[in-house]
């Protein structure tokens, strides 16, 4: 059984190489044609390959603009996870709360929000568009924070950082099938990358920020902070941002034209024969169903799950272990994130230039058909990162080696984690397109849910087991739980062919 991961490593290493021998004059990735009008028949849709109203024939600059909005608005909703972290001790202070898990809580709640959210409104996005979930939940979201800035009591901040979470959560759910609407396959993964950057962003950047604002202005200044870019980025989004997800847009374009030919009968060719009312309802257990009746999605959520948890136990971690171990100021303490940061940014530049390309030329070796797993064949060399970084932390500061040890010591975990991370949410837009939205709910609740509940246990793991062996129980962990994305790209294929859901 040891040996065959690593036939699998090395059947995938052979995989990209042969592909990277094909020639250029080898196929393209086949491209599925969009659906084109046929009002003969009362079918409305694009009116020819290159109709510009299509969003995935939208110019360059267009989609840009659209991915700055996806990207500002995934780094500010996460933000208000882990910004609030370094201020905790005043906030427990204020409210003259004694319980470690509770002052835990009162951070790690906002995840909760994370689970309810994406149940509804990643379906939602797929009834109703990408637009008016997205900026109804926005300005959701803002009024929470606002309330979370004057909350009179840790009942009160709890229940609103819930309701902010829930709102926060729209753009962590609907960007990712944002990048499905606008990019073909071949540049996904590089789209993906950025959303994904900027989904991690927020949380590394959080702790550096507020250990400033919250040991100069009080941590009530916190919440006010994140208001600022979060009103901000939802008006122009308000103003500017254009509906992306074309069976809204087609059922807009067969309204139009019923009206203007008189003709009752034309009906958009991606349209469902459901009442909205019998759509919601389905599509609301539509990610539960992925996560239950689906190998994939259930074994994917649960590695990409488990490496966010440890992420989460990073943050709550960190402020103890620096300022205990090593004499830092609590102020100082955020700017022990930044490694974690810099290993996603280099993952990133890695991912920008290798995903989409690696998928290409294994396409071209399928005789020009992609197959979703071609996604998986690089985490083979972002997941070992994993594990080789929690050793090297855990160890580093368990011996009270020179703090610049841990902390070079983080930047291959915010590298493996990206690149482990990235590749499986992909995987799981393209293996169920158009339930893209749903997907990428179902690995939400389940990142939230290990993201809020699996930092719970870190005081009294590290409390029983030191930092040393606490964190080598999660190196082995993420080690075991490695070969999940490896044997389904080799075998991904075989599976959803024997097991498919019916959503």
């Amino acid at each position: 059984m040891d040996e065959l991961p690593e036939k699998i490593e090395a059947s995938i290493c052979d995989d990209i190489e042969n592909a990277s021998k094909e020639s250029e004059s080898s196929p393209q990735i086949a491209v599925v044609p969009p659906p084109l009008m046929d009002l003969d028949n009362g079918l409305v849709g694009w009116d020819s390959i290159s109709d510009t109203a299509n969003p995935q024939n939208w110019s360059k600059w267009k989609k840009t603009g659209l991915m700055v909005f996806m990207g500002a608005a995934s780094t500010v909703s996460p933000l208000a996870s882990s910004m609030v972290a370094p201020g905790l001790a005043l906030t427990m202070d204020e409210f003259r709360v004694s319980s470690q898990i509770l002052g835990s809580l009162s951070v790690t709640i906002y995840l909760i929000g994370f689970v309810i959210g994406p149940l509804f409104l990643g379906p939602m996005s797929e009834i109703f568009g990408r637009y008016p979930v997205l900026v109804s939940a926005g300005w959701f979201f803002n009024l929470w924070i606002l309330g979370c800035a004057l909350a009179p009591s840790i009942a009160g901040l709890i229940v609103m950082r819930i309701l902010a979470g829930v709102g926060a959560s729209a753009a962590m759910v609907v960007a990712p099938a944002v990048v499905a609407d606008i990019y073909p396959l071949e540049m996904r993964a590089s789209a993906t990358a950025t959303v994904v950057l900027a989904q991690c962003a927020g949380p590394a950047l959080g702790p550096i920020i507020g250990g400033f604002i919250s040991q100069g202005l009080g941590w009530r200044w916190l919440y006010w902070i994140i208001l600022i870019p979060g009103v901000a980025v939802n008006a122009f989004m308000t103003g500017f941002m254009p509906e992306s997800y074309a069976p809204t847009l087609l059922a807009r374009k067969a309204k139009k034209l019923r009206k203007e030919t008189g003709r009752s009968d034309l009906q958009p060719l991606l349209s469902r024969k459901m009442s909205r009312k019998q759509l919601l309802a389905t599509s609301i257990v539509r990610p539960l169903k992925l996560l239950t009746k689906s190998p994939i999605a259930f074994l994917i959520c649960a590695y990409a799950s488990t490496v966010f948890g440890i992420l989460y136990l990073f943050f709550t971690t960190i402020p103890t272990v620096f300022t205990e171990t090593y004499g830092w100021k609590s102020s100082l303490t955020g700017l022990a994130y930044t490694p974690l940061g810099g290993g996603m940014i280099i993952a990133l530049v890695v991912i920008m230039k290798t995903n989409d390309a690696t998928v290409i030329k294994l396409a071209k070796k399928n005789n020009g058909n992609f197959e979703p797993e071609m996604r998986l064949a690089t985490t083979v060399y972002y997941s070992i990162w994993l594990p080789i970084s929690l050793f090297w932390y855990g160890w580093s500061t368990e011996k009270h080696v020179h703090w610049i040890v841990p902390i070079i010591g983080m930047i291959p975990f915010g590298f493996g984690m990206l690149g482990v991370f990235m590749p499986c949410q992909t995987y799981l837009v393209d293996a169920f397109s158009i339930y893209a939205a749903s997907a990428v709910a179902a690995m939400r609740t389940s990142l939230s849910i290990y993201g809020t509940f699996l930092p719970l246990a870190g005081p009294s793991l590290f409390r029983s087991l030191g930092l040393g062996w606490g964190n080598t129980v999660l190196g082995f962990i993420s080690l075991i739980m490695a070969p999940i994305p490896i044997l389904f790209y080799k075998y991904g294929h075989i599976v959803r062919h024997k097991h498919p859901v019916s959503l």
